[in-house]
């Protein structure tokens, strides 16, 4: 495998821990182990990548060095091969990534790119000035997060506040949605564009409010109203 250098699209989300090594030599009281870990992920260009981690001082896990190369399909089915001999990974699991690898690649979400990711009668949802939106019913909301829980911040045209707590960060909701996925809450339910656009349209004005106290009164409706 020839080195290569990658400059940025490989977050946390973006990989695929395959193996680990470790090196020869016993504990010590309040120290780590020398060891090598490696992982897949997939670059702003497309091409796979092998990512190879190396702790360099057993008692300081801070220091480390990193390599990059460039792998192939084959490579990398290999390297799931290994981790399911070694119990670091379920059959199951590898069927699910060859097929994520083998997937139409589409280049990591651009914050700064203006672009409408769903739209219907009632809603139209997306991004603008680097932050996302939903018109609902003629009313702009501006979405944005605080990271930790998520919470979800909606803020209506008069500069009122509501915070969903529990919810979602919405760039990863307008990635997903711009590639035909749905997404999960906290609580399993899955959202496909039109529940997330009902869901905001109902918290914005609440103030404060959980993800599962919207998801109670927004479906549950939705349920009731199509069995009476």
């Amino acid at each position: 495998m020839k080195e290569y250098k990658v400059t940025s699209g490989y977050g946390w989300h973006a990989w695929f821990w395959v193996d680990k090594e470790e090196f020869e030599g016993g504990w010590k009281i309040g120290s780590l182990r020398y060891r090598v870990e490696k992982a897949v992920g997939r670059a702003d260009d497309g091409k796979l990548f092998l990512m190879v981690w190396t702790n360099l001082d057993q008692h300081d896990c801070d220091k480390f060095s990193q390599a990059f190369y460039e792998i192939d399909e084959n490579e990398y089915a290999e390297l799931l091969d290994r981790a399911i001999a070694q119990g670091e990974m379920k059959p199951k699991d590898r069927e699910h990534l060859i097929k994520r690898m083998k997937a139409p690649f589409i280049h990591p979400w651009d914050i700064h790119k203006a672009v409408v990711v769903y739209r219907d009668g009632r809603y139209t949802l997306g991004q603008q000035n680097g932050r996302p939106y939903l018109i609902a019913n003629g009313e702009r909301l501006t979405l944005t997060c605080h990271p930790y829980e998520p919470c979800l911040y909606i803020t209506d045209e008069n500069g009122c506040k509501t915070a969903v707590h529990n919810a979602f960060d919405p760039f990863d909701v307008l990635n997903a949605i711009s590639r035909g996925e749905t997404i999960g809450s906290i609580t399993g339910r899955e959202y496909d564009a039109r529940d997330f656009c009902r869901m905001i349209e109902y918290a914005a004005g609440m103030t404060n409010i959980g993800i599962n106290d919207v998801e109670t009164a927004v479906f549950w409706k939705s349920k009731k109203a199509t069995t009476d």
